[in-house]
């Protein structure tokens, strides 16, 4: 079994980050095409990209409700500056995440339509678009057009100091998965989007998107752990 875990110390907002590049700038109010990669809806931007090409885009809080995670979207808007790049500081004390409140589980069954080889998984499921993490090599594993099961559960944790929480900050994540077959994945990261049953999870590696049914426990900058569990479907 694969397995892959994502587990961050103190995440700082990856939202709205973007390269350097950009199109020209254009008039205020414009409408600009690309491929939704984040946004932030404190600072009303998205990050749209567009073939090599990486911007933001300052819009309003109405054309950035309903967005999907990797979907084809036009905005209207004006070019925003590239946001500062966001610093990592390493605590002095190790953190590691205490869940609180109930577990969040699902199954859903799709086809997929894209494999990245550094572990990245995109399915056409039966609740709609999916945006998972699994194990380095997925292409070996997983192609366009397979019929596969994600095993979903989402928690709200605390992130604390490892030696309050009782535990060490080598603590695997994804230990408790490890009986399962399939590829394992484990992030943990701030909520970026909530909409329609689909929550959207900031990670180091990219955010991911989830099927969490009509659930009214998470909120947007909620930190959450995320456990994927994908495998070929019978």
């Amino acid at each position: 079994m694969m397995r892959l875990a994502v587990a961050s110390l103190v995440l700082l907002p990856l939202v709205g980050c973007a390269s350097r590049t950009g199109p020209a700038a254009q008039a205020s109010g414009d409408t600009f095409t690309g491929e939704v990669w984040t946004w932030d809806e404190r600072e009303n931007t998205v990050t749209l990209r567009r073939g090599a090409e990486t911007f933001r885009v300052k819009t309003t809080p109405e054309q950035i409700r309903g967005l999907q995670l990797h979907q084809i979207a036009t905005i209207r808007g004006q070019i925003a500056p590239p946001a500062e790049i966001p610093r990592t500081i390493t605590p002095a004390v190790a953190m590691t995440p205490v869940p609180r409140g109930p577990v969040n589980q699902q199954t859903v069954t799709g086809t997929v339509t894209a494999v990245d080889p550094s572990g990245r998984l995109s399915i056409n499921s039966e609740r709609g678009p999916l945006h998972v993490w699994a194990a380095s090599g997925a292409n070996e594993r997983f192609a366009a057009g397979d019929r596969v099961q994600v095993m979903i559960s989402v928690q709200a944790v605390d992130m604390v100091p490892a030696t309050r929480a009782g535990a060490s900050s080598s603590t695997d994540p994804s230990a408790s998965m490890s009986s399962q077959p399939g590829d394992s994945a484990v992030v943990t990261g701030r909520v970026m989007g909530v909409a329609r049953g689909m929550i959207v999870v900031e990670s180091p590696s990219g955010p991911i998107q989830v099927w969490i049914g009509e659930s009214p426990r998470y909120t947007l900058s909620q930190t959450v752990q995320v456990h994927t569990n994908v495998s070929k479907a019978q």
